[in-house]
């Protein structure tokens, strides 16, 4: 992703290349260079707040550090780094004709931003197995934050450990101030290319769109399965409630193809196609494919979070431009049959078994207390727990 093909056409810019890129190729236009800085300028700028937005509000607020959540923040902190470091150093490097920033940084820079990358989609894909998980089988117990934990942590030590030869094999030569890859042999380099692509997009873009798809075939098989008779107006809300989840999921699968997938494919030709470098319009493409890839740093907030009621409400609370017209200790009412016992640390309750309909909701230490009553029918169960099943679903994808 990053790794391979901004480090390769950095190569470009070193001793006798300098003149080359200067000279020849449309990234010399000042016109292009600056539609690139505002493309990038927009990138880190909503990236950075969206990213710090997600990470305040769930550190400032106990009962936002839910497993999803943990997740959702360990992506935007990746993301943030991601916008600190791949954002403006890349574009950077290239238009100074140079790397101006430092032995040091000449190692640290690279490493760190394809750690960033690694665990940027591993959290993606660790979601999308959440989200797998509890639709598919809503009556197991859901992870523990313990567990959520040491997911997170080891993908850190994994993607840290993994991305270690890139930072060690990176050059910084003084003289022509350029920081490039330096590899023992280029069969080596070709292998750890070709590894780091397949673990760092083909197998979670793999993993993450097989989930979505088990879950989209398991939302559609419930609405036709649904038994019993509903009001017209229930059954428009079903289908509005199935179509909204539907898009999401295909949202989610679209954007993280359509965001990763030029830049891989620019890095293959690089890799495995040397002459590549000498295309006159290779810099052109590598920066808009490079560009579209940075641009999911802003997507993943919005469509992980902002989404998602409970960040949405965090939201409005934290920013001046919305009026805080709710407050946390609000009662709220909900329909459906959940246990009043039964809660697993991240905001949802698995259902009762026992007939029994919810009445008032409190929120106590990141948990929803629902106090139930008594029903006489089983039709009312049956019906009250379809309906608190479906939007546990639609919570679980949003």
């Amino acid at each position: 992703m990053e790794r391979n093909g901004s480090s390769d056409y950095w190569q470009n810019l070193s001793s006798s290349n300098v003149s080359y890129y200067t000279d020849d190729t449309i990234m010399s236009n000042l016109s292009v260079q600056i539609i690139f800085c505002i493309f990038y300028g927009n990138i880190f700028i909503l990236g950075v707040f969206g990213n710090v937005l997600v990470c305040y509000v769930v550190l400032r607020n106990q009962q936002m550090q839910t497993v999803t959540n943990l997740f959702i923040t360990n992506l935007a902190f990746s993301d943030l780094l991601l916008c600190v470091l791949a954002v403006p150093f890349t574009p950077l490097y290239t238009f100074l004709g140079g790397w101006i920033f430092g032995r040091m940084l000449c190692h640290l820079v690279p490493y760190a931003q394809g750690v960033s990358v690694y665990i940027s989609t591993w959290t993606l894909t660790s979601i999308a197995i959440d989200r797998f998980l509890v639709i598919l089988y809503p009556f197991h117990p859901r992870m523990r934050i313990e567990i959520c934990w040491t997911i997170i942590f080891g993908i850190w030590i994994v993607a840290l450990m993994l991305t270690l030869p890139y930072g060690f094999y990176m050059q910084f030569v003084e003289t022509y101030t350029y920081c490039e890859e330096h590899w023992p042999s280029e069969p080596f380099r070709k292998v750890f290319s070709s590894f780091t692509t397949i673990l760092q997009f083909l197998v979670p873009c793999f993993v993450i769109t097989l989930c979505y798809i088990c879950v989209w075939i398991k939302l559609n098989d419930r609405a036709r399965s649904k038994p019993g008779s509903k009001s017209s107006k229930r059954e428009e809300t079903d289908r509005e409630r199935k179509k909204r989840t539907n898009r999401m999921l295909v949202a989610m699968v679209i954007i993280f193809g359509f965001s990763w997938l030029p830049l891989n494919i620019v890095n293959i030709i690089n890799d495995f196609y040397p002459p590549a470098n000498d295309w006159s319009y290779y810099g052109l493409f590598f920066f808009m494919t490079h560009c579209l890839a940075m641009s999911s740093t802003c997507y993943n907030p919005f469509l992980y979070a902002w989404l998602n009621d409970n960040f949405r409400k965090e939201f409005k609370q934290v920013l001046p431009c919305f009026s805080r017209t709710s407050t946390n200790n609000t009662p709220r009412l909900t329909e459906g049959c959940r246990s009043e016992k039964l809660c697993n640390g991240n905001n949802t309750v698995q259902e009762s078994l026992l007939p029994s309909q919810a009445i008032r909701v409190q929120v106590t230490q990141g948990c929803e207390m629902i106090t139930l009553n008594p029903t006489t029918t089983n039709n009312t169960k049956d019906q009250d727990r379809r309906s608190s099943t479906s939007k546990d679903f639609e919570d679980a994808i949003l």
